[in-house]
């Protein structure tokens, strides 16, 4: 049997505290042995101890009812007085730790405190960061811009001279100047790329800074993390920010600044401007594959999907964008201007929930030539999959003529879907009850999303919360040692998605489309308990974030990407953080079941 000590240091959070407090712990530890079937603790029943379980299994019932089991390395009976029934499924032995030493070590490490807290109170991305030892949020989140701030704000005014201006700019060697009103609030900046403008079409040295300075400056606040700094300088693909406290300059910030927090191989800015820049379809495919792996190692670093999602999303949606664009440029060439028309995307895409590894859920709504529309499906499709956003296996894509049609016959459709709900149907509307609008007229979009409020049932809403709840959560999986692995898209991911967007729909808030956006309006309403809804998000974050890693890695290793994860690779706090998740889903689609009468039979 391995010694306690040994055996507690592997275990986290246990791992958190020192030789000392550890030691602290083992002075008043018992070892028990339990039998199969042998009660542990009963209900109600008050408890001196905190039991950790060394080996065997042991079951957590509820009215007779087996809702958890709990195995090797895992805690229970952390509440003075037991709610539930533990007993020993197979011959078990336990440590058990005194409570009064347990809470005495929660009020003097603040570490192994924090952890216990954020895994009651369910904030799951906590629990995460705070099991890894140092972590790019940490790095990222905490770090403000103006600790990247090098050197004093070199400023002008814009009535200086270009000759004076550079020459204040060589004797501070700095590549850009501050242009500033008399109170030192920026109005402009003037950088080593503006000056070759001046080269280029300038006339005189003696002209005035603000004919060439960048107007406005673009601004952030000396107090903002580092990460809002990224974002923004991504979006904007610049590379100054001008730093500024209560609204005058406090110093200059670059790309390269920022870069310095990551790590200096990951260049994401310089790939995403590249990728902005390119001017065909093969320049685009390489920039895009280089953000794509660079984007996994930022994710194996510890970024958290709903940072990460945001960027993904301006990622794909600027390539579609620009796609569309280039093919739209050729067909007028020889086809004419084209009808009026919508591209719209469905799933991950429509509800910004970007993954590594996204394929295409698209379609087309328009108002004219079938064919034409059906033409630029197909080049639209065939130039992303050529990019590396592949074809989608299901082909839900507008090169199907299905799924690219005029916006009368999409009206027919969705009342076709809703009247006549076969499995097929009931499949087609968690597709396409997600859409958003990524290029052309979105009056189409709008018109779409009016028919689809007035078409619904009470019917169909309870055919869509059913197949929400198919896909029940393996509760007590971790006992089960027949099962090694767990499709976290199909029995986690999925009844999140399908649950929030039937409740979204029956509440008339279809057209926002974001998971965590549509829970928030749910909550903004109260139509679900609080504590179920701030379960919610924080789980359906630990999901995505789960299943990026996985995708991460698949990536970086040359591996096709699944949504399958096994136990056996992943972190023992992970698989903790994910059977509590597999509880707040099966909540939910109990939820889900009485609000919408599932289980009175369809």
């Amino acid at each position: 049997m391995l010694p306690p000590k040994d055996f507690i240091k592997k275990i986290r959070p246990f791992s958190f505290l020192s030789d000392s407090e550890i030691d602290s712990l083992l002075r008043d530890l018992e070892v028990e042995a339990f039998e199969e079937g042998e009660r542990i603790l009963k209900k109600g029943e008050k408890s001196d101890y905190i039991h950790l379980v060394f080996s065997g299994r042991v079951g957590i019932y509820d009215n007779g009812e087996l809702i958890d089991q709990i195995s090797k390395g895992e805690i229970f009976g952390l509440s003075e007085i037991y709610e539930k029934e533990a007993r020993a499924e197979e011959d078990t032995i336990c440590y058990l730790i005194k409570r009064k030493s347990f809470e005495e070590l929660m009020k003097k490490n603040r570490k192994f405190s924090e952890f216990f807290k954020s895994f009651e109170e369910r904030k799951f991305r906590k629990v995460a960061d705070i099991s890894r030892e140092e972590t790019f949020t940490e790095r990222l989140f905490l770090a403000r811009v103006k600790e990247l701030i090098s050197k004093k704000p070199v400023v002008c005014y814009p009535h200086t001279s270009i000759k004076d201006a550079a020459i204040k700019m060589e004797m501070n060697g700095v590549g850009s100047i501050v242009v500033v009103s008399g109170d030192m609030k920026p109005v402009g900046i003037l950088t080593s790329k503006d000056l070759r403008t001046f080269i280029i079409h300038g006339k005189t040295p003696e002209e005035k800074v603000s004919a060439y300075m960048s107007s406005p400056a673009i601004t952030i606040d000396a107090d903002a993390p580092v990460f809002e700094a990224h974002l923004e300088l991504l979006k904007r693909g610049i590379n100054h920010l001008v730093v500024t406290r209560n609204g005058k300059v406090e110093g200059v910030i670059t790309a390269n600044d920022v870069l310095m927090l990551f790590e200096p191989t990951t260049s994401l800015v310089v790939l995403y401007r590249k990728l902005k820049k390119s001017k065909n379809i093969e320049e685009m495919r390489s920039a895009f594959n280089s953000l794509r792996i660079s984007i996994a190692n930022l994710v194996l670093r510890g970024m958290h999907f709903y940072d990460l999602s945001a960027l993904l999303t301006d990622i794909y949606d600027y390539v579609v964008k620009k796609v569309i664009e280039i093919v739209l440029d050729e067909m007028k060439r020889e086809y004419g201007k084209p009808p009026d028309f919508v591209w719209v995307h469905m799933g991950s895409s429509a509800r910004k929930e970007q993954v590594i590894a996204t394929d295409q859920d698209n379609a087309i709504i328009h108002s004219g030539d079938g064919e034409l529309m059906l033409e630029l499906g197909k080049r639209v499709c065939k130039a992303l999959d050529f990019i590396g956003i592949p074809e989608c296996h299901g082909d839900y894509m507008a090169s199907n003529p299905r799924w690219n049609m005029d916006i009368e016959k999409w009206k027919k459709t969705f009342r076709e879907w809703f009247m006549n709900l076969t499995s097929e149907n009931v499949r087609y509307l968690s597709v396409f009850l997600d859409l958003r609008p990524i290029h052309g007229d979105e009056k189409l979009y709008r018109e779409l999303v009016e028919e689809i409020k007035q078409s619904y049932t009470s019917q169909s809403l309870r055919f869509l919360a059913h197949d929400a709840t198919v896909f029940e959560p393996p509760l007590g999986l971790f006992g089960l040692r027949r099962l090694k692995e767990v499709d976290i898209k199909m029995q986690g991911i999925y009844p999140i998605v399908n649950g929030v967007r039937v409740l979204a729909l029956e509440n008339g808030f279809i057209e926002i489309t974001n998971t965590k956006e549509r829970l928030e309006k749910l909550g903004e309403i109260e139509l679900i308990d609080k504590d179920l809804l701030n379960s919610l998000k924080e789980g359906y974050e630990f999901l995505q974030d789960l299943r990026l890693k996985n995708q991460a890695r698949s990536l970086l290793e040359g591996k096709e990407s699944m949504n399958i994860v096994k136990f056996s690779e992943i972190d023992k706090i992970d698989a903790l953080v994910l059977k509590e998740t597999f509880k707040i889903i099966s909540r939910f689609q109990k939820f889900l079941k009485g609000h919408y009468g599932i289980e009175r039979g369809l």
